[in-house]
């Protein structure tokens, strides 16, 4: 085996995600319905409290171990559920059961993202220990990556390929979480699984909005047209994330 072709397969390893330590979670992504309609206060009221009561049940029944509301302007998606199930039709039946989207204030669509192990245990821990635990909401940016014009998932097709610096999207990506895991910003982040129209899910930790997109533009290289970021503020309870 030659030096070049030892070279191109190190790279190649070292780029990859680290696949250690996580697991497949589902996330729910909830957004307004198109056919929303204007509530009264007592409506909206009474309704918010049924969606808060779903989402402790959820927690309680071990299904989820993240949720958030969204921030943005002008509002694409409401807020996120970050779910564990036995499969994604699962995980589609019990997101679908919340009153919001039972009553048509929103739409969800489901993604199965691999994640890093243990999204939630803390929080429950320390909550489990004392119900008066602070929740200490803070902005998390988030950031969707999907496919751009020149997206390539196909691996590289031999072993000449390697050497002469074929590389994959989603190898690309592999490295940036790495990159970006290091760099003590990310607090949580993996590739989304099988054929979706997104390609990873990227969350930080509380830094600002312009920060987390000039440290997703540093690592993806973003101009090259493999990937396109989506950012979005998404504000999380403290001792949810892992990293």
């Amino acid at each position: 085996m030659t030096a070049r072709l030892i070279a191109g397969l190190c790279l190649l390893v070292s780029g990859a995600y680290a696949q250690g330590d996580t697991e497949i979670y589902y996330v729910g992504l909830l957004r307004p319905a198109a056919e929303r309609k204007l509530l009264s206060r007592e409506d909206g009221e009474r309704l918010q409290a049924a969606h808060m009561a779903h989402i402790r049940k959820m927690a309680e029944d071990g299904y989820l171990v993240a949720a958030g509301p969204f921030e943005d302007t002008p509002i694409t998606i409401s807020g996120i559920f970050i779910l564990k199930a036995a499969s994604l039709e699962e995980a589609r039946r019990i997101a679908r059961q919340d009153p919001t989207i039972v009553e048509k204030r929103n739409t969800i669509d489901v993604h199965p993202w691999r994640g890093p192990a243990g999204i939630g245990e803390e929080y429950r821990r320390l909550h489990q220990a004392d119900p008066k635990t602070p929740e200490g909401m803070g902005l998390h940016p988030i950031v969707f990556i999907r496919p751009g014009p020149k997206w390539n998932s196909q691996g590289p097709g031999n072993a000449s390929d390697l050497v002469n610096g074929m590389t994959t999207s989603s190898q690309i990506l592999g490295r940036a979480i790495n990159g970006m895991r290091r760099t003590g910003k990310l607090v949580a982040g993996g590739p989304v699984e099988g054929e979706d129209d997104l390609k990873g899910i990227l969350i930080f930790d509380r830094i600002s909005l312009k920060v987390a997109m000039q440290a997703v533009s540093e690592q993806l290289e973003l101009q090259n047209g493999m990937m396109k970021a989506e950012y979005h503020e998404f504000y999380s309870a403290a001792h949810v994330f892992p990293w």
